[in-house]
């Protein structure tokens, strides 16, 4: 069905000729179409009672109501219904009068034409203001959820650390339910004489203590939770093949799991008689899965690098992040989610065993300090786990749910300083397994590291010149979406290299040494022909596409440049506009007579410029002299963009600049759905980001689905 037929229009008109007219303009159009000539106010009532309009055209005659009682009728509807007046001719005070009344837009009679592009304007306003409702709603709730879960999460892990203290407790302490035992603890058990819990657990309390306090006792038992004057009591308890011994019993409110419990402390002077643990033996682990916690292994990881004597001994960091797994936690709840973390750490504990240090590192995190002989060791067991996890399997109401893991390695080494810069690889190398697809392995490069720190030029150029020889890049795409609507789809190119081991290296590690070098200008017109065949490629399939090409400062200062990419783009038949050049800010600051001749040599065969990293350096001035293309707003503004009312105000200055400049506006590392509200409220042209879809191989986003915001924004 046409989603304009679902669409109601009410029109309000005193004259039935011009009534007739507009109704059958808007209908040709393909609206669904009410009209009335309302003799009274009580009319109107009855008949927005009866169904609720998207859109009002309030028209004149002498039976009409006035304005204002009809918009606060309809005001008293919780959503949004824009009324358009139709005026016989329009003047400033016409105007002003209506929108003081509530109009949301003024026209004259006889503009049919005019009237049909109002109205699809305003309907696609209020569609826009209800998403973004819809969408709020939706990150309140995620949001309501999410604290939820923490604190359930935070209350479990608390309930299980007391209980964990209250089992190495010096302290005899026991939980009665209803007048029976349903805990103690170890000192407990050996106080009245017993190795365990086993002949304790089920039996009643007043068993244990003489005759002449059960009444008093019963009473305390009966209800744990209501105000009592006696707390403590002097009792003789019986053991097990002893003699009665004198205690004293402090009685409190506990809940036991979901029993209102009352907890029992028994205190005596007989101090060889409680059992003995290290109070601090629980602090060094997680709760939750039994595994070592972050602090210790930290500290185990520092001291670790410190004292390595680099005897031969190969030790590395490996980083494992459970893939999807808020989304998994979502859909089975926190408790089952918790039975999966601990069977994941119990495969942890059988492929690594005791020689390696293994430990729950965060929420769906876990790390390893892996000791081995030989350097494959730490790469034979990752790959032994992310198998076993894929195949791992948790039934849950008759579920079974599964996950799979992207695991990063970092080789300890000479180049690697402390616990901190070991940690931040082995993580970095994650990050590249989960952003490639996840369920893989990858191994931070010790190539790079090597010769970062060796700083000889001569050995630089040789690993630079090798890497582009050997063709070691491959091109990712990331989409850039409009929020206006406009047609076509946008990626941006970003650069994968892989070292002599065939590990992925992040540009910015290989970058870093290759923009010293000449080179960096070969590396970036290798990039130009890469992402240039694929764009051609792409285009063969039909529809409108555009890539955004990053370039370096170098690159950019090559009078040769423009030339060569416009025999490049005629050779593939590519249109021009198809192809945006970024300029980072800073080159555009420190190179601004390079910059302005660039951007003018490529603007004028059709290709277009967006200056990145907009908004860091706090120039505005350098868009009036380049007349760019496309801001794209600074990641670092983005990110805290919700939190923080100085980045608001920042990027709200940068939304008025590209208006006032006619530049398109782009908000990078757009995360999460609080900060794509308020961009949408902006009103910024695109947006980039993970909360959209992540880089990917493939020139495959659905720009035309209404659910391209990755399913954050409802269908209508």
């Amino acid at each position: 069905m046409n989603s304009k037929q679902s669409q109601l229009v009410l029109i309000i008109e005193g004259v039935r000729d011009r009534c007739k007219a507009q109704a059958a303009a808007l209908t040709q159009a393909g609206y669904s179409v009410q009209s009335v000539l309302p003799d009274n106010i009580e009319q109107l009532g009855e008949l927005l009672a009866g169904s609720r309009p998207d859109i009002v055209l309030y028209g004149r005659g002498e039976n009409m109501p006035r304005l204002a009682t009809v918009t606060a009728i309809l005001a008293q509807d919780s959503v949004e219904i824009p009324v358009i007046v139709i005026a016989g001719k329009l003047t400033k005070r016409s105007v002003s009068d209506a929108e003081r009344d509530g109009a949301a837009a003024v026209i004259q009679n006889d503009q049919l034409d005019n009237l049909l592009r109002t109205v699809r304007k305003e309907l696609g306003s209020v569609r826009l203001h209800r998403r973004i409702d819809q969408l709020e709603n939706r990150f309140e709730a995620i949001h309501l959820q999410n604290r939820i879960s923490e604190l359930e999460s935070s209350l479990r892990e608390n309930e299980a650390r007391c209980l964990d203290l209250t089992d190495n407790c010096r302290n005899a302490i026991a939980y009665i339910h209803e007048g029976m035992h349903i805990y103690a603890n170890a000192s407990y058990c050996n106080l009245l004489g017993h190795e365990n819990d086993d002949e304790i657990i089920g039996t009643p309390l007043l068993n244990r203590v003489d005759l002449h306090h059960n009444d008093i006792l019963t009473k305390l038992l009966r209800n744990p939770f209501a105000s009592h004057e006696i707390t403590e009591l002097k009792v003789k308890l019986v053991q097990e093949e002893a003699e009665p011994l004198e205690a004293d019993l402090e009685f409190s409110a506990v809940k036991f799991g979901t029993k209102l419990c009352t907890q029992v402390m028994v205190r005596t002077c007989i101090e060889q008689v409680i059992h003995k643990q290290s109070p601090d033996a629980h602090i060094h682990h997680d709760m939750i899965t039994g595994l070592y916690n972050r602090q210790y292994f930290m500290k185990v990881l520092e001291e670790n690098i410190a004292n390595s004597d680099n005897s031969g001994k190969f030790q590395a960091v490996t980083f494992i992040l459970l893939d999807n797994f808020k989304e998994i936690r979502e859909k089975i709840g926190v408790t089952a989610s918790d039975d999966l973390i601990v069977e994941i750490a119990g495969l942890m504990r059988e492929i690594y065993g005791e020689e390696h240090t293994i430990a729950r590192f965060g929420d769906y995190t876990f790390t390893v300090l892996n000791n081995y002989s030989y350097k494959e060791g730490a790469e034979q067991l990752a790959e032994t786990l992310r198998t076993r996890v894929a195949k791992h399997k948790l039934t849950v109401n008759d579920h079974t749910v599964s996950t799979t893991c992207s695991i990063g390695i970092c080789v300890i080494n000479d180049h690697v300083k402390d616990a901190q810069s070991a940690h931040s690889r082995a993580d970095l190398a994650c990050e590249l397994a989960r952003t490639s697809g996840g369920n893989q392995v990858h191994a931070h490069s010790t190539t790079i590291d090597a010769h970062i720190d060796q700083d000889v030029d001569e050995k630089m150029d040789d690993m630079i010149r090798k890497t582009i020889d050997d063709d070691r890049f491959y091109l990712v795409f990331q989409p850039v979406i409009s929020l206006n609507g406009k047609a076509g789809g946008h990626y941006e190119v970003l650069l994968r290299i892989l070292d002599e081991e065939c590990c992925v290296v992040m540009p910015g590690q290989f970058l870093s040494m290759a923009e010293k070098s000449p080179m960096i200008m070969e590396i970036d017109r290798r990039v130009i022909q890469i992402a240039s065949q694929t764009l051609a490629d792409k285009l063969k399939e039909g529809g409108n596409t555009s890539l955004f090409i990053k370039l370096s400062s170098e690159t950019i200062a090559d009078p040769q440049l423009p030339e060569w990419i416009k025999l490049q783009l005629q050779e593939l038949s590519l249109p021009c506009d198809a192809i945006i050049f970024e300029i980072p800010e800073s080159v555009a600051v420190n190179k601004p007579n390079e910059t302005l001749v660039f951007t003018k040599a490529v603007q004028a065969f059709g290709c277009r410029v967006a200056i990145e990293h907009f908004g860091y350096a706090n120039k505005p001035d350098i868009v009036k002299g380049l007349s760019v293309d496309f801001l794209k707003i600074d990641g670092s503004l983005i990110k805290n963009l919700a939190s923080s009312k100085d980045n608001q105000e920042k990027v709200r200055a940068i939304v008025d600049l590209a208006r006032s400049t006619n530049t398109l506006c782009i908000a990078e590392h757009v995360d999460d759905a609080q900060c794509l509200v308020m961009l949408w409220q902006y009103n910024i042209d695109y947006i980039q980001g993970n909360l959209i879809q992540e880089p990917g191989k493939e020139l495959t986003h659905d720009f035309e689905d209404e659910a391209a915001l990755a399913g954050i924004i409802a269908t209508e």
